[in-house]
């Protein structure tokens, strides 16, 4: 349903519109509602005056709905274009991967080409994607339509309008029922109670309105109608006329229903007969023809019919049953496949003879059991008996020895004393050679085309791969990355081998970490400290196998973390800050373990960690001058190296 306004809601109508279930459809300049409602009619008969007929199809609607996905496709495409131009004029300068030198003149401009850079890539990349969608909403919404518009699914929904309107249909003749019922002259309290336990009215009963002495209940919340009558909280009449006031509305308002599916099922036939009439896909369905179903050609056992028209049909595929909507072709039978078909479907006799320990009934007591306790049982043929049907019987309604559960609870042949005695058919030598009706056989069919998906250009898939990997880089104080050559050498230094348990106290930018990977294969039993956010955030998405903790080092204990193979460390340098982290870092290589780490090349250095390093047998090597000037700094390094003993723990 479509509400146009030609001109601004006010307050209380756009909110009574809003709860109504009408939403705003800007695009369309519109409110629209899923579907029809007798809330929703009366509203817009209030505000309108008149509903009108819809004046375009289902196919329409979607065309023109698309033609807008379209558009908003396109203007997605043009900006992500733009995006990525955009980025491409900044790279011709600064080339993808260029690292940033922490300290130098450039730094600030650097960080905001590479801001800029990683926002515009984000950009581009958002709005393609966002193009690509509004594309395939488009397509859907072209494809939805047509599944709508095709046959057979016309022809289930009318099943679905039709169960709609039987049920509403039951509905108001239950109501009619009740009320006749109720307006019965001397109900007793007992007669009351049964029509009430049919009812579904709810409400409260304040004891002002219905005042009540105890015994009487005095609760006065919620409660269901027939637990009032019976709670002694009304009496009779007054559960008479709460019952006879509540079932006219139900009864209006189910018919408005009915009407509602009675102007639907008219126009969706009067569809589906022109579809059928201009497709020619009218069969005259008969047992013994031939129905393609769902690509598998197989014969037709039985036609169900309403109203003469067939409805649905009984095929040989496994006692499938399909809708008449299903058939796409048909083979009219002839009158040799017609026999056969009537020839195997038809039912063997049905005997009725005495037998040892086979009960014995009258009819009547046969008429007695319930339907759903008794039947008929097919035989198959024997050396001694051609195949017939017997009757059977649930053994609790037959046997007169109940004790025995188990022929209580079976189902066991019975013999009808007052009908007539019918012997079992005699043995049928030619039952080898009874007619089989053809199998079904299936068709092959090609795949429908598939329509490809938008591919997005090289240039937007780079950005997204660059993006995936993390295009940024992370400011840290006294963050000196370590050149990718010498922590190669650190770490086939420190012999890191699978399986070891690396420790990395200082992560940083995860050059160590790379350089463990790319000689090991693996760093999954890495782990590292970081005690900036953002850095610690980035090692997580860029080395997802190894463990991070945001934390001071310093402030680890090995109780927490435990201890080391190997620990592998680029340490900050301020305030001497190098000789606490590799003093401390000492304390978790566990014995046999391997440090191996960087400090600068200061005094205090060599008072304090070179004793340490030739106390354990270990190397002191000062690294060349300008070792770490890719990374903004030239201070004097150091790369030292120990192995703790067997025998022995390091410490500080």
């Amino acid at each position: 349903m479509r509400l146009y306004s030609l001109y601004r809601l006010d307050a209380e109508t756009f909110e009574r519109v809003k709860a109504a279930g009408f939403k705003w459809a800007p695009k369309q300049d519109l409110f629209v509602a899923p579907m029809w409602s007798p809330i929703r009619a009366d509203l817009l008969l209030e505000l309108c005056g008149e509903i009108g007929d819809e004046d375009t199809s289902l196919v329409d609607r979607a065309d023109a709905r698309a033609d807008r996905f379209d558009g908003y496709s396109d203007r997605r495409g043009r900006e992500a274009d733009a995006a990525r131009r955009a980025v491409a004029a900044i790279t011709e300068h600064i080339p993808l991967g260029q690292p940033i030198l922490i300290g130098h003149h450039s730094e600030r401009h650097a960080r905001k080409d590479q801001e800029r850079i990683q926002n515009g890539m984000r950009k581009a990349v958002r709005l393609w994607e966002t193009s690509t969608y509004w594309q395939e909403r488009a397509a859907g919404a072209l494809r939805h339509a047509k599944y709508k518009e095709r046959a057979d699914v016309r022809h289930r929904r009318i099943k679905i309008i039709e169960a709609d309107k039987r049920r509403q249909e039951r509905l108001v003749e239950e109501r009619q029922t009740l009320t006749k019922l109720w307006q019965r002259e001397g109900l007793t309290r007992d007669q009351a109670l049964t029509i009430a336990n049919h009812e579904h009215i709810h409400r409260c009963f304040p004891l002002a309105d219905y005042p009540r002495t105890p015994p009487a209940s005095q609760y006065e919340g919620q409660m269901g109608l027939w637990s009032a009558l019976e709670d002694q909280i009304i009496t009779v009449e007054q559960a008479r006329a709460i019952a006879l006031a509540s079932h006219p509305p139900t009864i209006a308002w189910a018919q408005r229903w009915i009407e509602h599916y009675d102007h639907r099922l008219t126009y969706e036939r009067a569809m589906l007969g022109e579809q059928l009439g201009t497709t020619g896909k009218t069969f005259d369905l008969q047992p013994g023809g031939r129905v393609l179903v769902q690509g598998i050609w197989s014969t037709i056992v039985r036609v169900n019919r309403k109203d003469g028209q067939p409805v649905s049909i009984s095929t040989n595929r496994r006692g499938r049953v399909f809708g008449a909507e299903l058939v796409a072709d048909y083979q009219a039978p002839t009158a040799e496949e017609v026999a056969l078909v009537k020839e195997v479907t038809k039912l063997p006799p049905l005997v009725n003879y005495a037998g040892e320990g086979v009960p014995t009934i009258t009819q009547a007591q046969w008429n007695k059991i319930p339907k759903d306790y008794k039947g008929m049982e097919r035989r198959a043929a024997t050396d001694t008996a051609g195949a017939h049907r017997v009757r059977v019987a649930l053994g609790s309604y037959v046997l007169g020895d109940e004790k025995d559960s188990n022929k209580r609870y079976a189902y066991a042949r019975v013999f009808i004393s007052d009908a007539k005695q019918v012997a079992p058919p005699a043995p049928n030598v030619d039952a080898a050679a009874r007619p089989a009706l053809p199998a079904p056989e299936r068709v092959a069919t090609a795949a429908p085309p598939q329509a490809a998906a938008p591919r997005a250009p090289a240039e937007l898939n780079a950005m997204r791969d660059q993006l995936r990997q993390g295009v940024q880089v992370v400011t840290v104080p006294q963050l000196f990355p370590t050149p990718a050559h010498l922590a190669r050498r650190m770490v086939e230094l420190a012999e890191v081998r699978p399986g070891h348990r690396v420790l990395e106290p200082s992560a940083g930018s995860g050059a160590l970490l790379r350089a463990i990977e790319a000689v090991t294969g693996c760093a999954a039993a890495c782990t590292a400290i970081e005690v900036h956010p953002a850095a610690s955030q980035v090692l997580r998405l860029n080395h997802r196998e190894v463990t991070v903790h945001q934390r001071d080092f310093l402030a680890c204990t090995v109780e927490q973390l435990g201890r080391f193979d190997v620990v592998l460390m680029n340490p900050p340098f301020a305030d001497a800050a190098d000789i606490k982290h590799i003093e401390h870092a000492a304390t978790f290589v566990k014995p046999g373990g391997t440090l191996v780490a960087i400090c600068a090349g200061g005094p205090r250095q060599h008072a304090t960690l070179k004793p340490m390093v030739e106390h354990h047998g270990g190397t002191w090597e000062p690294l060349p001058a300008g070792t770490f000037e890719e990374a903004g700094t030239n201070a004097n390094t150091v790369l030292l190296s120990f192995t703790v003993p067997v025998d022995e723990t390091a410490t500080a």
